[in-house]
């Protein structure tokens, strides 16, 4: 009976240690991306506003409402230390693979003078048919040199709602890269440097010019103060896959 007892007092501590996971977790902004219109949307932890740009509206999102991009952005004040480690989570859907041989599309970024600090996305070239992508630049330079992206290590499904996150140690100096809650990808970061913009949904910088346009949508941006576990990632997609 005591062993038994034991058991069940050792169970209940693992469950309730996995549901507390998340609630742990330094949430730094949350953009649910739920207004149903206009050109402005609000992050529900820290009141910042983000402002719609060109080709991207309020549409059927993961949760509600999210943004149906066709070549526009949004672009709003990043929470996070990207010199320090930080993780980033979206929920997005990409219709189709690119036409081109070569692409590299950015669900969200966070900007630099020059180029983009960090970029969460999608990538096509020789090593990859498709796949799931996050990247973090050594130096926010035109050319943005990457030591090594987490690239997914099977191509992307397309048309449905993925949960995709970006998480950045920076005493590792490593990357992770996951996909509904399971670690696909890792790789390298040998130079911190903050970001001096804000963040991007629907696009990434370059050289100075907007490139990477998203074609699909995006929902629910959560934006974390240090790099999430893997238990806490996986606490999270749980707790957002509806």
């Amino acid at each position: 009976m005591r062993v038994l007892l034991a058991m069940t007092a050792a169970v209940m501590s693992l469950c309730l240690t996995a549901g507390a996971v998340q609630a742990d977790a330094p949430l730094a902004s949350h953009w649910r991306l739920d207004e149903a219109s206009g050109a402005t949307t609000v992050d529900a932890v820290t009141g910042a506003s983000g402002t719609l740009s060109g080709n991207v509206a309020f549409g059927p999102g993961k949760s509600g409402s999210g943004l149906v991009f066709g070549g526009g952005t949004v672009s709003a004040p990043l929470a996070v230390d990207t010199s320090r480690s930080f993780t980033v989570s979206a929920w997005v859907n990409l219709a189709a693979n690119c036409p081109e041989r070569k692409c590299k599309l950015a669900a969200v970024s966070g900007d630099g003078e020059h180029s983009s600090r960090f970029s969460l996305g999608f990538v096509r070239d020789r090593q990859s048919l498709g796949n799931w992508i996050f990247e973090v630049a050594e130096a926010d330079t035109d050319v943005a040199p990457i030591t090594k992206s987490a690239v997914a290590a099977v191509p992307a499904e397309f048309g449905v709602w993925t949960h995709v996150v970006g998480v950045y140690d920076a005493e590792l100096g490593e990357t992770f890269l996951y996909d509904t809650g399971g670690l696909v990808g890792s790789g390298t970061v040998n130079t911190p440097w903050q970001g001096t913009g804000g963040f991007t949904i629907g696009a990434a910088r370059k050289a100075g010019a907007t490139t990477g346009f998203w074609p699909g949508g995006v929902d629910e941006v959560r934006f974390y103060g240090r790099a999430l576990t893997m238990d806490e990632v996986f606490e999270l997609y749980l707790s957002e896959r509806g």
